[in-house]
């Protein structure tokens, strides 16, 4: 016990000089796990196909690991892993996420389990190209492209059928951005591809963001450090940190129309802030009501803010933070939503969503699924996230009823849209599912192997 806690100290210590070239006999390779180490860089193991072929091809893959100075580290969290060219087609599969010491890598090793399970495995080693250069906080991918035509005829001895890259992230107006607290990570999607193209570390906890695509920046909340962190888009580097004066623990954000000023809340004080985004300056503080819980912005630049403990739905200016409106609502008001004349409230204890006719003062409800928590709406369509149903419900104009409700994995939270592909992403607790809004049918799923909290899309 004291020899294998030792090596994986070892381990653990960051790299002092570049990975050696000459990785000498094989070694045992120690299994770091995919515990998430706080601090340390973390890597996410990803895996397509080169090409999509019709076959039932399948390939053992013993292990995969990584060269840390003069040991090898195994990034595979089970062993063997099975891969399925069929069950791969044209996605993508998370392998793993785990936490690495910091440090220069050069080379990967791939262990390949014999058809013959009587013969001694097959061992590939391969540059990594190009060398991967890991500092505390960092957050990157690794993609492995796997060649199932070889692996079809084969040929694995004499040619490799798995190779590894670090792509760059690709410089392109067609990109989601999810936030993930639990890993202090910022995945990148295609939005193109429904593909994960990279990831950026953010530490203190990143969950709300807001991108401006005229700014090249993304507005990053980082509730953990109470900091605004403002990161550039086509680089991935820190622009700016804001800290946020007098706040417990910043809750929710959202960005002003012109993205000059930030709008937090506070539930533990009840307070809603104003930061100007240029000067880093605390513009006002005001207590609104008690235990605000979901901010929104109005197309006029209004702020609308609910709160269950209170029972209210407010309307607040932007300019002042002075309550405009005030909208009584006993049903556990949470998302939010301005479309035209209505207020849509989404009621998460009674199940319901409620439009308020902002005219009229009138109010009619809607049942939808249990736990209603988030509205989104996109091409005269209502779309709101059942927590507790894990469903999405769709709302039509004109209509009293729901008129599809969608099973779209567990705990469905924030929603996103791709007007240019017509896709609605949704987070769920394990990732992002996608709907295509144009036939109202799921197309996809994007593993992350973790909770994610916002979804912001350039394009």
């Amino acid at each position: 016990m004291k020899k294998i806690l030792f090596l994986l100290v070892i381990a653990l210590l960051p790299l002092g000089g570049c990975v050696s070239m000459d990785t000498g006999p094989r070694q045992a390779s120690i299994s770091l796990k995919h515990t998430r180490v706080p601090g340390l860089p973390q890597l996410s193991l990803l895996l397509a196909l080169r090409e999509n072929i019709a076959s039932s091809v399948k390939l053992d893959l013993a292990d995969v690991e990584i060269l840390a100075g003069e040991r090898w580290i195994s990034l595979l969290d089970s062993q063997p892993l099975t891969l399925s060219a069929e069950k791969i087609g044209n996605n993508q599969r998370f392998i793993n996420r785990l936490s690495v010491p910091p440090g220069n890598y050069k080379r990967l090793r791939f262990t390949f389990a014999n058809a013959d399970h009587k013969a001694k495995p097959i061992i590939k080693e391969q540059p990594l190209i190009p060398a991967m250069t890991l500092h505390r906080d960092d957050s990157v991918c690794l993609f492995l492209t796997w060649d199932a035509a070889i692996t079809q005829q084969g040929r694995i001895g004499n040619t490799p059928a798995i190779r590894a890259i670090v792509k760059p992230i690709p410089l392109t107006t067609e990109l989601a951005f999810i936030s993930c607290p639990d890993i202090d990570t910022i995945y990148i999607v295609r939005t193109d591809t429904n593909r994960i193209c990279g990831s950026w570390g953010v530490s203190g906890h990143p969950t709300y963001l807001s991108v401006s695509k005229s700014r090249n920046e993304i507005i990053v909340l980082a509730p953990e450090q109470n900091k605004i962190k403002i990161i550039e888009l086509s680089s991935g580097r820190l622009k700016d940190t804001i800290n946020l004066p007098m706040m417990r623990m910043p809750t929710f954000m959202v960005v002003g129309n012109n993205d000059r000023f930030a709008f937090l809340l506070d539930r533990q004080s009840d307070y809603l802030s104003k930061i100007d985004l240029q000067s880093g300056l605390l513009v006002n503080r005001v207590r609104v009501i008690e235990q605000p819980g979901f901010l929104a912005m109005a197309d006029d630049d209004t702020l609308v803010l609910s709160s269950e403990l209170s029972q209210k739905v407010v309307f607040i200016s932007t300019d002042n933070l002075q309550v405009t409106q005030s909208v009584s609502d006993g049903g556990g008001p949470k998302g939010l939503l301005v479309n035209d004349k209505y207020l849509y409230i989404a009621e998460y204890k009674a199940n319901d969503v409620a439009r308020y006719n902002l005219n009229t003062a009138e109010m009619e409800r809607h049942p939808v699924g249990l736990g209603p928590t988030r509205i989104l709406s996109y091409n005269d369509h209502i779309y709101i996230s059942n927590d507790r149903s894990n469903t999405v419900s769709i709302l039509l104009p004109g209509q009293t009823g729901v008129a599809r409700n969608l099973r779209v994995g567990v705990n469905p939270a924030e929603m996103a849209v791709s007007s240019s592909r017509s896709w609605l992403y949704i987070a769920n607790k394990t990732g992002l599912t996608v709907l295509d809004t144009t036939s109202q049918r799921l197309t996809t799923n994007i593993d992350l192997r973790t909770d994610p909290q916002d979804i912001a899309i350039i394009q």
